[in-house]
């Protein structure tokens, strides 16, 4: 790949990855526990934390990443496949394999840039629409079994608002560096 691709592997595996565990983690295990609504109504905050984020960020991301890094793999297997079942390239016979990089790998690539962009864009506007932007500082809930409107606080909610945007960011410079990739 060219190195605008090695650029992505290093921003997904490198950053996205490690943010994600060693911060992202930490910030999101305990969200619906310290959602604070309220009520004394049995079931009202369970109701009200699932109206608020039916989906969890953290998981989100997390099975972005995955669906992002499995094409990759998918190819990484072709080419190897490819590789080793060429005529004249045993490595158990010490042959030479040929160039990787070479232009009958081009078009089993391209698809692979192009699932890429696409999970980008699907999954950062599926983020956008659930979450938006930034956390709000209160949730204002008015599902059944909630007696009437009740008002529920996020915990953490500047620091989950930093890493959506991060997380928006380094989506849309992912999906400039597999435009460059595409190109190059």
């Amino acid at each position: 790949s060219s190195l605008s691709g090695k650029t992505w592997w290093t921003l997904l595996l490198g950053l996205r990855l490690s943010v994600l565990l060693l911060l992202g983690f930490s910030l999101f295990s305990d969200e619906q526990e310290r959602f604070v609504c309220n009520t004394i109504q049995p079931g009202c905050s369970n109701v009200c934390f699932d109206a608020f984020a039916p989906v969890s960020v953290f998981r989100l991301w997390l099975l972005h990443l995955v669906l992002l890094a499995l094409p990759h793999l998918l190819f990484a297997t072709y080419v190897m496949h490819r590789l080793l079942t060429a005529p004249g390239n045993c490595p158990l016979r010490g042959s030479q394999l040929q160039e990787p990089g070479g232009a009958r790998f081009y078009c089993a690539y391209v698809p692979v840039v192009v699932v890429r962009i696409l999970l980008e864009v699907v999954f950062g506007a599926g983020q956008f629409h659930l979450f938006g932007l930034s956390f709000p500082k209160s949730f204002l809930c008015y599902e059944a079994p909630c007696t009437s409107g009740v008002e529920c606080y996020i915990s953490r909610r500047t620091e989950k608002s930093l890493m959506l945007s991060f997380m928006l960011g380094v989506a849309s410079l992912s999906i400039l560096l597999s435009l460059f990739d595409l190109l190059g």
